[in-house]
């Protein structure tokens, strides 16, 4: 739907080709996890020598508003830019505002903030190709750099859209690639790939059919999964047959490290561990000398959200060698599980756990349930595809919730997330959930109301995924730089730094944030004390460098060192039932491990010097993976 005709002059290249002339204007459907959420409509005026586009993003996740309104002001014959104002959020806990009153002073710089406006990304490639295509430009008023790439003309998508389309690859807006499809006639966005709060984000034009639009929007996510096999290749420092030597060994298993090690790895497998008196080094391996280091288990996130291939060669870079996706949409989530282990892309093992939700307007994904044949249906589906859990979400009825978790183990397939609307915690763990997602022990820690609780949790053998590093980050302090518990955080690629830093608590003072993470963590270490199994997880977090965190603030509750790494390393094995196959270091495990830069039992935060990550037999040293990832090492 066009609001209206735009009148300006046909300005030229310095090839002597016309430059492509923008829309008037367009309604583009917006979709989150595969599930259609809300709209961007957007208009350009002409006046004159400059063109005033006025965007408004609006949409509902979960039932939580979230808005954004954008102006960009731009010469009308080469598309510079002279003004920008947005302001609003982009996702639920993140806020943009932003102001360029006046032009970059700067060759080859554009003004934005984020992905939204969608609508002010093609203007934003319509000022490159006006430019000459510059391999590099960079974006007002943070400097990022972002690279822009032209990808042959996207055929497979003609059969959704009347017209030739252009597809690009925008690497730096956002953290990571994403790809937009514009008409090749008036650079209309016909389609965008994103990611918004770390999660699967597309968009399409209204002239895209309604029942067309979810193949739009696997389309459009494949072309840029597509485009993540042309980011910067990270070869392993070593494959086959090799030994790491002379390093501290924490096997995981609770057992008292070895001082002097030997750990031999053969393909994929650990053939020895042990000390350097009881293993011998077969005549012309070769060797690495890791003395003065320490060898751990390799990590595992057992609440993520990869919702792009960048999160791989950065959760590697971390030590995180396995990953339970907690809900990615379904299509993107199995090519890059399968993309990881095949090594397409560098990554870690992808566990999956499939989410459903019930129906309506504020599902969370497009897979939903609300009878005993759907939800016997969605876990078929999801067993079909090599999903390990199903992950049930909070619209769903007590009956679909008891439907779905019996055939989910009828299926032999475990069962977590969150608690439906209307339910409660003993209510899920009586009908059978095996894990339940986030922090929702509420009871205070002594009173007879969190005894009762956790004799509920132990009598079924239930695993608690406290989040409690992402609670951390969302109920900080405004006056609480991330940094000073998080720092990490000075290493992110600048677009995701700048997402996560304008999430707070609000108005609470420093005192009253620390005192709520201090009520939580005090409940973890009961449960913990109680046995129950806690395993690390980070939500949308900072992709592996907040596992280390996670681990942190459990040795702050007051977990030992070594049972804090085991919940990141030991019991999510158990808990996933791959504990024969890894999360400990020992003769025919699986060779995934990390090797790091100090004791993590003397020193916890060690935890986060990781200089090799051996993931399936692969070794490969940290700081090309950090620079792959799009992070500073």
């Amino acid at each position: 739907m066009r609001f209206f005709t735009l009148a300006i002059a046909v300005s030229i290249t310095a090839s002597g080709q016309p430059l492509p002339q923008p829309a008037a204007g367009a309604r583009l459907a917006l979709h989150l996890l595969g599930h259609r959420i809300g709209e961007e409509r957007y208009s350009i005026e002409s006046r004159g020598e400059t063109n005033v586009l006025t965007a408004h993003f609006e949409y509902l996740d979960r039932g939580t508003p979230v808005a954004l309104d954008g102006t960009l002001t731009f010469s009308s014959k080469d598309f510079t830019p002279i003004s920008f104002e947005v302001h609003g959020k982009s996702y639920r806990y993140f806020s943009v505002n932003t102001s360029v009153p006046a032009a970059p002073k700067t060759p080859a710089t554009f003004t934005l903030d984020g992905v939204a406006p969608i609508s002010v990304q093609a203007i934003l490639i319509q000022y490159w190709i006006a430019h000459g295509k510059p391999p590099l430009m960079h974006i007002a008023p943070f400097g990022d750099t972002v690279r822009i790439r032209e990808i042959p003309e996207a055929a497979d998508i003609h059969y959704l859209h009347n017209h030739a389309a252009r597809r690009f690859i925008v690497d730096g807006v956002v953290w990571g690639q994403e790809v937009l499809l514009l008409d090749a006639v008036d650079f209309q966005v016909i389609a965008a790939g994103t990611t918004a709060g770390a999660l699967n984000f597309e968009a399409a034009t209204a002239d895209v059919a309604p029942d067309r639009t979810a193949t739009f929007a696997r389309t459009v996510r494949g072309l840029t999964l597509d485009a993540a096999t042309t980011m910067p290749r990270v070869e392993p420092f070593r494959a086959s047959h090799y030994a790491l030597t002379g390093a501290r060994l924490i096997d995981g298993t609770g057992r008292d490290p070895i001082e002097r090690s030997v750990v031999i790895i053969n393909n994929n497998k650990i053939e020895a561990a042990g000390s350097a008196e009881a293993v011998r080094i077969p005549k012309g391996l070769p060797t690495i000398d890791v003395t003065g280091k320490s060898i751990l288990p390799g990590l595992w996130d057992m609440h993520a959200h990869v919702g792009q291939a960048e999160w791989g060669p950065v959760y590697l870079a971390a030590g995180v060698t396995t990953a339970r996706d907690m809900g990615g949409e379904f299509e993107p989530v199995k090519i890059l599980r399968d993309a990881w282990r095949d090594g397409t892309l560098v990554g870690p093992r992808l566990l999956l756990a499939g989410l459903v939700d019930g129906p309506g307007p504020n599902s969370f994904g497009a897979v939903t349930a609300s009878s005993m044949d759907e939800a016997q249906a969605v876990v078929r589906r999801y067993k079909n595809a090599g999903f390990q859990q199903i992950k049930i979400y909070s619209l769903l009825d007590k009956p679909t919730t008891k439907a779905v978790i019996d055939a989910a183990h009828a299926s032999e397939m475990t069962v977590t997330g969150h608690i439906p609307n209307g339910l409660t915690l003993r209510d899920v763990v009586e009908m059978g959930f095996d894990n339940v997602a986030h922090l929702v022990v509420r009871d205070a820690p002594g009173s007879d109301a969190i005894k009762e609780t956790i004799a509920l949790l132990k009598a079924h053998g239930t695993v608690m995924d406290p989040t409690i590093s992402w609670n951390e980050l969302l109920g900080r302090s405004a006056q609480t730089p991330i940094s000073s518990f998080q720092p990490g955080i000075e290493h992110v690629a600048p677009p995701l730094r700048r997402l996560l830093e304008s999430a707070n608590g609000g108005n609470v003072t420093p005192q009253q944030a620390q005192e709520r993470l201090t009520r939580s963590l005090d409940i973890i270490k009961a449960l913990h004390d109680a046995g129950l199994p806690i395993v690390a997880g980070t939500d949308k977090g900072v992709p592996g460098v907040s596992v280390a965190r996670e681990i942190e603030l459990y040795a702050q509750a007051g977990f030992t060192p070594m049972d804090a790494i085991r919940a990141a390393s030991a019991v999510p094995a158990r808990v996933m039932g791959l504990d024969k196959d890894s999360g400990t270091i020992a003769a025919g495990l699986r060779a995934d491990l990390i090797v790091v830069d100090g004791n993590p039992l003397a020193n916890i935060s060690d935890i986060r010097k990781v200089t090799h990550v051996c993931a399936n037999g692969r070794l490969f040293e940290t700081a090309p993976l950090w620079s792959a990832g799009g992070f500073k090492p």
